[in-house]
C-alpha cells in the first residue's frame, strides 16, 4: 500500500453515494469488462436492482482509496447476491461426504451467472412481497427450465447461500491483495448472515487468450512444477502449460491466475457452467462492441451448419474469435445477427466453521 493512500472496505447500504460514480460507462471499473457483456439481458435488467433494493445493498462491496487531501475514489468492487439453494437445505451439516458434495455441485445451473442473478433477485422480491420482475428474453427453453426449477419453487425461503457475481479491481491497483480482501469480506458477510456457502460463476481471466480451447480442458491446465513458487509477475507471463504436461512436469496449481487465487483461498471447482451468459445482437451492434466489420466477414470464413429447432433444416454460421471473448462468436449471415454464449466455472467456498 502506498503511504500516501488509505484503503477501506464499505458496503452500499452504508455508502450508496460511492456507487453513483459507477453509472459512468467510462469509469475504470466498468472498462475492465468486455463491452459486449454489458448487453447480456440479465446484466442489463438486474445489475441496478442490486443497489435499488435496500436489502441487497449490504452484499455489494467497494474498496475506497483516500488520498492525502481526504478525497475518496472507488478502486475495487464486488457484487454478490444471497439466495436459497434447495439442495443445500436438504444437505445436513454433518453430511460432508464426496457423494453428497457431488450431488450438491451438480445441482448448480448450467446457465450460471444469468440464472443465479435472476433467481436471487426474484427470491428477494418474493420474500419482501415486491412484485416479481419478469425474466428477460433469452430462450423459451431457458424460461421453461427456470419455471420448473426448485430455485423458483422455493421463492420465499430464507437465503442459505451467497453467490459472488463479480469482483473488479482497477488495473493500476491490481496485485495488491484487494481482490483477496473482497473475497474475504464476502465470506465474513455470509458467515454473519448465517449463510452456509459462498459460490461464484467465475470468469477465468486468461481464457480469452485460449478461446478455441474447451473450458473443461482449460480448467485442467496447471502450472509447470518449477513455477509453483515463482513471483506473480513471472507466473502471469507464463505461456500455455501444454509443454509441461508433455514432459510430465505439471503441478496441481491451476494455470489461470483468477482460478488459482480462489483455489489458494480455499475454493473448490464445482462444475462448468457452459451457458453462463448470453448476448445476441445485430451486425451493427457487434461492430460497435468489438470494432469488427461483420458485413465483410463472409469471404474469409468457411460456413458451418447447425440444425434448427426440430432438426428439419440447417442454418449456416461462422465462428470467429473476438477481443475479450472466452469462446468464439457465432455469426449468422442469413439473419445478420451474432450470438455469444459464455461458459464460466462454478467455484465453491466453505463458510461454516471458518
Amino acid at each position: 500500500m502506498d503511504g500516501l493512500f488509505k484503503y477501506k472496505i464499505c458496503t452500499a447500504d452504508r455508502r450508496l453515494d460511492c456507487w453513483t460514480a459507477l453509472q459512468d460507462p467510462d469509469h475504470p471499473l466498468n472498462k475492465a469488462w468486455p463491452r459486449f457483456l454489458d448487453n447480456d439481458p440479465f446484466q442489463k435488467k438486474y445489475a441496478d436492482q442490486l443497489l435499488q433494493y435496500p436489502g441487497l445493498r449490504r452484499f455489494q462491496f467497494g474498496i475506497l482509496e483516500q488520498d492525502a487531501r481526504g478525497e475518496e475514489t472507488m478502486i475495487a468492487c464486488a457484487r454478490s447476491i444471497p439466495f436459497f439453494w434447495p439442495e443445500l437445505a436438504h444437505l445436513s451439516k454433518s453430511d460432508g461426504g464426496e457423494d453428497a458434495r457431488s450431488r450438491l455441485f451438480s445441482s448448480l445451473p448450467d446457465e450460471g451467472w444469468d440464472w443465479i442473478v435472476a433467481c436471487g433477485v426474484r427470491q428477494y422480491c418474493a420474500r419482501e412481497s415486491i412484485a416479481i420482475p419478469p425474466l428477460p428474453t433469452r430462450s423459451v427453453d431457458f424460461e421453461k427450465r427456470v419455471a420448473a426449477s426448485d430455485f423458483v419453487h422455493h421463492l420465499s425461503g430464507p437465503p442459505n447461500a451467497l453467490s459472488a457475481l463479480s469482483i473488479t479491481v482497477r488495473e493500476d491497483r491490481r496485485n495488491q491483495g484487494l481482490a483477496e480482501q473482497l473475497i474475504d469480506a464476502m465470506k465474513q458477510t455470509a458467515q454473519m448472515e448465517r449463510l452456509r456457502i459462498l459460490i461464484a460463476p467465475l470468469r477465468p481471466t486468461r481464457k480469452m487468450h485460449h478461446a478455441l480451447v474447451q473450458m473443461e480442458q482449460y480448467v485442467s491446465w496447471t502450472l509447470p512444477r518449477h513455477m509453483e513458487k515463482q513471483s506473480r509477475s513471472v507466473v502471469a507471463n507464463t505461456p500455455s502449460p501444454k509443454a509441461a504436461h508433455c514432459r510430465g512436469e505439471a503441478s496441481t496449481i491451476p494455470f489461470d491466475p483468477w482460478l488459482r487465487k480462489h483455489i489458494r483461498l480455499g475454493g473448490t471447482v464445482a462444475k462448468i457452467a457452459p451457458a453462463s451468459m448470453s448476448v445476441c445482437g445485430s451486425f451493427a451492434d457487434w461492430q460497435a462492441w468489438t470494432g469488427i466489420d461483420f458485413d465483410s466477414l463472409g469471404r474469409h470464413f468457411r460456413p458451418l451448419a447447425i440444425s434448427k429447432a426440430g432438426g428439419s433444416s440447417q442454418e449456416t454460421y461462422w465462428e470467429i474469435t473476438i477481443p475479450g471473448g472466452l469462446v468464439p462468436l457465432k455469426v449468422f449471415p442469413g439473419a445478420e445477427v451474432c450470438v455469444y454464449t459464455e461458459p464460466n466455472v462454478w467455484l465453491c467456498h466453505a463458510v461454516e466453521g471458518r
